[in-house]
């Protein structure tokens, strides 16, 4: 077979590459979600993407995108982006060295507007950004489910007797459509002064853009309320099956707001005739002993890797939570 020779750029023009993209996709999985593409690349508040681009004359035969998210430790944000499609046209995964030559160009084009590089990769692609690209595994990101609906007689359904979940006449769940910032930015900004972790830092636009304006998904939105005071946020997704809490923030970690907060979300899943409830963590994070106690089962985990630019960057444990990348 005679190499192709073969052309690479970056844009930040998703509309102008839109169609391409959803054809390089299709050609290499078989079918396309056209909203997954526009929710991810569209209306992000905190700027374009990066995409970087593999052609064989005009055919796009390769891309390597990065979305801008935040992350933030110890009441400083650091400016960070998300590698959201690594993707590879089937002919050209051989002899042609298109996916490594696609990360050297945007790793090395995001070096001036990023501290910190992150991915949730596949085995595959992992083993060649640690390899050669100096990525690193960050945290093992542990997926825990607890039953809230019984489907049978085994042991994890007698747990869901134990502790089923309740509301709480002191906290409130309030369902809103879109989080305004006058109510909810001083919890976060209050989280963020006090946070000893690594976490992708997002405001109230923020939230509203990726979780509850999305188009593929139908997220719903809560203010925690404590006391009758706005002590953080959660969001859910409902799949028919399940509920994920896509994200949870409560301010100063405060634990007794957390456990009331997922004993009134078991019992909103049971309510709403879900099997189980999911949530995601990270190895010693602030919340992992409570959702243990509150009986939630380790399913299995996966990695979450960085590229670190910003030598300031603290080396502090991340918490991770679902809606910090699109799987939910």
């Amino acid at each position: 077979m005679v190499k192709s020779t073969l052309r690479y750029e970056c844009s930040s023009n998703y509309t102008r590459h839109r169609s391409a993209m959803l054809d390089l996709h299709k050609r290499g999985y078989g079918k396309v979600s056209i909203e997954a593409y526009d929710s991810y690349y569209l209306g992000n508040p905190l700027g374009e993407p990066l995409i970087g681009l593999c052609f064989d004359g005009e055919k796009l035969v390769g891309q390597e995108d990065y979305i801008l998210q935040n992350v933030a430790c110890g009441g400083t944000t650091y400016k960070a982006a998300l590698g959201i499609n690594t993707l590879v046209d089937p002919q050209y995964r051989l002899f042609h060295g298109v996916f490594r030559k696609l990360a050297e160009l945007t790793i090395d084009r995001m070096k001036p507007q990023a501290d910190v590089l992150c991915a949730f990769a596949n085995e595959e692609s992992e083993k060649y950004y640690l390899k050669y690209f100096q990525w690193k595994v960050a945290a093992k990101v542990q997926v825990y489910k607890k039953i809230t609906r019984r489907s049978g007689p085994n042991r994890e359904c007698l747990l869901s007797f134990i502790r089923p979940g309740r509301l709480h006449k002191d906290l409130t769940l309030k369902k809103v459509d879109e989080f305004e910032p006058d109510i909810l930015d001083p919890a976060i900004v209050q989280h963020l002064d006090n946070s000893d972790y690594l976490y992708f830092y997002k405001t109230s636009t923020f939230l509203n853009w990726k979780f509850l304006s999305n188009k593929r998904y139908d997220v719903t939105g809560y203010y925690i309320l404590y006391e009758d005071k706005v002590k953080g946020y959660c969001a859910t997704y409902n799949n028919g099956i399940e509920k994920k809490i896509v994200d949870i923030q409560i301010e100063d970690n405060n634990i007794k707001v957390f456990e009331k907060t997922i004993s009134s979300l078991s019992y909103l899943a049971r309510k709403e005739g879900m099997r189980r409830i999911v949530i995601y963590a990270t190895p010693n994070c602030w919340y992992e002993k409570a959702i243990r106690r509150h009986l939630f089962i380790r399913r299995w985990d996966f990695d979450f890797i960085t590229r670190t630019f910003n030598e300031k960057l603290p080396d502090a444990g991340w918490v991770i939570h679902i809606g910090d990348f699109d799987i939910f």
